[in-house]
């Protein structure tokens, strides 16, 4: 399932986003929980699985809410915007 997120590409290599409020705030709580497990891992120098959960479900969050798209070519890749012309559609 896709975020609704509308991504306008703008000109200057400007980006305009309109996103719902709570796909907003939860990626304000995706951005906390990095900040926790992060924290986390320096305090105790190791990472735990709950921590990873966190991780993951961010780079979700992300890919969803800001309209990120895989590489056709490389689905198991990093992202790209959904402008370039290699995106998966």
């Amino acid at each position: 399932m896709r975020g609704e997120t509308k991504v306008t590409y703008l000109k200057n290599d400007k980006v305009k986003l309109v996103m719902s409020g709570d796909e907003y705030k939860n990626l304000l709580k995706g951005n906390n929980e990095l900040k926790e497990a992060v924290q986390m891992m320096h305090e105790c120098h190791t990472i735990y699985l709950n921590d990873l959960g966190k991780l993951e479900t961010l780079e979700w969050r992300m890919q969803q809410n800001l309209g990120f798209m895989r590489r056709k070519d490389r689905p198991y890749g990093g992202y790209v915007l959904s402008n370039h012309p290699e995106a998966d559609s």
